[in-house]
């Protein structure tokens, strides 16, 4: 009995973990390419979510063509956040990163909640009548679905960042943006494009679990804290190591849940991070861009 609820947490942890990727590797684009600490993020993924809450329940699509809406939703909304807001700031201290983004998150958070209200909501995928149990470990279509979806993003990211023109530029620029812009690379093209990436992967995230969980205004602030602390221990801009990260973080918020206390399970991501940071100060990837 205690195995097969062992077994069940952390494929429920695995799931998370793999959601939780598809945020921390946007957020960890933009820290490693614009340098920039975008503390919106979290409402990015609640906007997301909220377009693929809209477009299933008003508009009838299907949940998974309500992901792609969402994504391109997203994208394009995050490129015009980075044009007006983000962009005057590429190149000045940190700081300014960080109260900019304070400020627009909790202008996001806000204005959502006065346009929709605090009411949670559900998206409907209509997979959860699917029901797998193999010895005891219960799934259901739903969060299969997602997980392969995860998995498959995972990879076309990192086929994109790897082989592709633009993936190039986009780590020339995280190596050295002065020498990337003299190589001719358009590095203002390149920085819409990282905001366009990293909004519809928090998108993505954000309905897939509207489907599991819930969609509401103030869902985005604990996820940002989270990611900040995944890109943290899995390094800037290391894309496995961002989801090995992540996936550790899912599988200590899942189990730890299951077998300690569900009502800590926020506080259990900074309780490992401390602890790691004791342990091995320069993170789980070495640290470093």
């Amino acid at each position: 009995m205690m195995l097969t609820v062992f077994l069940q947490q952390t494929l429920n942890g695995v799931i998370l973990g793999c959601i939780y990727a598809l945020i921390a590797l946007g957020l960890s684009l933009i820290f490693g390419i614009l340098e920039t600490a975008n503390f919106a993020h979290g409402e990015f993924y609640m906007i997301g979510a909220f377009i693929g809450f809209f477009s299933t329940s008003l508009l009838g699509i299907p949940f998974f063509i309500s992901i792609l809406v969402a994504m391109v939703g997203m994208g394009l909304f995050s490129t015009v956040i980075e044009r007006i807001a983000f962009r005057p700031i590429v190149g000045k201290p940190l700081i300014n990163s960080m109260l900019l983004s304070f400020g627009l998150s909790t202008a996001l958070a806000n204005l959502a909640l006065f346009l929709f209200k605090a009411d949670p909501r559900k998206i409907e995928s209509g997979l959860n009548g699917i029901h797998f149990d193999i010895m005891g470990i219960f799934m259901t279509g739903e969060r299969l679905a997602i997980l392969v979806l995860c998995v498959m993003l995972a990879c076309l990211l990192s086929w994109f960042i790897q082989y592709t023109k633009t993936g190039k530029s986009m780590r020339a620029i995280a190596q050295d943006r002065i020498a990337a812009e003299l190589a001719g690379i358009n590095v203002r093209r390149i920085y819409s494009i990282t905001f366009a990436i990293s909004g519809a992967l928090a998108a993505a995230a954000g309905t897939m679990v509207g489907a599991m969980f819930f969609v509401q205004p103030d869902m985005g602030l604990t996820v940002t804290l989270k990611s900040f602390v995944i890109i943290i221990l899995g390094g800037i801009g290391q894309i496995k190591g961002v989801i090995f990260a992540a996936i550790l973080i899912g599988l200590v918020e899942s189990l730890g849940g299951g077998f300690i206390s569900y009502a800590y399970k926020d506080a259990y991501p900074f309780i490992l991070m401390i602890l790691l940071f004791i342990i091995k100060p320069e993170g789980l990837a070495g640290g470093g861009k």
